[in-house]
C-alpha cells in the first residue's frame, strides 16, 4: 500500500516526542486512552525514547534480575510496575517506543491482529536496513537469527490500547545484561547497529515506523506539531 492513502478509512495522529521519563509517557497514555474509551479524542501513536528504566508486565511484580537489586540502585535505573502485558524489559536512550493509543473496534480489528501488526511494522522497518525479522515461538516480539530486537506488551480497556512496541536501534546493551529479558535467562538482546555494523539514524527509523505502521494498518498516519517545540523530538 502507498504512502498516504487510506483505504479502510483509517487514521492515527503521531507524536514524536523526543527523549522522556518513562513516568511522564505513561501517564500521558493514561489520559489518551480514558478519553478514546469515553468516546473523545482520536487515535495516537506516540513515538519516544525513554531515559533509562527497566518495567515489569503487570503478571510479573517481582523483577527477574541477574545481579543485586542494590546493584540496579547504583546504575540509577528505576524499576516500575505497568499495566501492560509481558515481563520485564529495558528501555533507554537509543531505544524507538512506539506507544499506540488505538480504538480497535473502530478499525475493525482484535487485540492478536494488533500485535501481529505492530510485529509487522518492525519486521517492514528491519528490511529497510537489509535485516530479516522474524517472529519465534519464544514469545512475542521480533527477532533477528534467534537474537531478540523488539519487544511488545499492550494493555487494552474497552477495546483501546496502550503501551505498545520498542525496537532496538542503538540502546546500551549492558543495561540489558542486569535483567532476564522477557524473563528469559538465556535470551540474547541485539540492536539494529549491532546487525548492520554501522551507526543508524534514529530519525529515520522513527520516519521508517511511521511509514510501515501506515502501510501494515491501511491507515494514514500524520505527523502532528508539539505544542511549545520548535521540533518534535529535538530535544534528545
Amino acid at each position: 500500500m502507498s504512502r498516504g492513502t487510506d483505504a479502510a478509512g483509517r487514521s492515527v495522529a503521531v507524536y514524536n516526542l523526543g527523549t522522556t521519563t518513562y513516568g511522564e509517557v505513561h501517564r500521558l497514555q493514561q489520559r489518551l486512552q480514558a478519553a478514546r474509551r469515553a468516546g473523545s479524542g482520536v487515535d495516537t501513536l506516540l513515538l519516544t525514547e525513554h531515559r533509562p528504566v527497566f518495567t515489569l508486565g503487570r503478571s510479573h511484580p517481582v523483577p527477574s534480575l541477574r545481579v543485586e537489586r542494590e546493584t540496579v540502585e547504583r546504575y540509577g535505573i528505576e524499576i516500575v510496575q505497568t499495566e501492560r502485558g509481558g515481563d520485564i524489559t529495558y528501555h533507554g536512550p537509543g531505544q524507538l517506543v512506539a506507544y499506540g493509543i488505538i480504538a480497535l473496534k473502530g478499525w475493525g480489528i482484535g487485540v492478536t491482529d494488533y500485535v501481529a501488526g505492530l510485529e509487522e511494522t518492525v519486521v517492514g522497518v528491519l528490511a529497510d536496513w537489509g535485516l530479516r525479522g522474524e517472529r519465534s515461538e519464544r514469545g512475542r516480539g521480533v527477532w533477528v537469527d534467534g537474537r531478540k530486537i523488539a519487544s511488545v506488551g499492550l494493555n487494552v480497556r474497552g477495546w483501546v490500547t496502550m503501551h505498545g512496541v520498542a525496537l532496538n536501534v542503538d540502546p546500551d546493551l549492558g543495561h540489558f545484561e542486569l535483567i532476564n529479558p522477557c524473563g528469559m535467562a538465556d535470551v540474547e538482546v541485539t540492536t539494529m547497529a549491532a546487525e548492520v555494523g554501522r551507526q543508524v539514524d534514529m530519525e529515520q527509523v522513527v520516519e521508517a515506523f511511521v511509514f510501515h505502521f501506515g502501510r501494515v494498518f491501511d491507515c494514514t498516519a500524520r505527523m502532528q506539531p508539539i505544542p511549545g517545540r520548535e521540533k518534535a523530538g529535538k530535544a534528545r
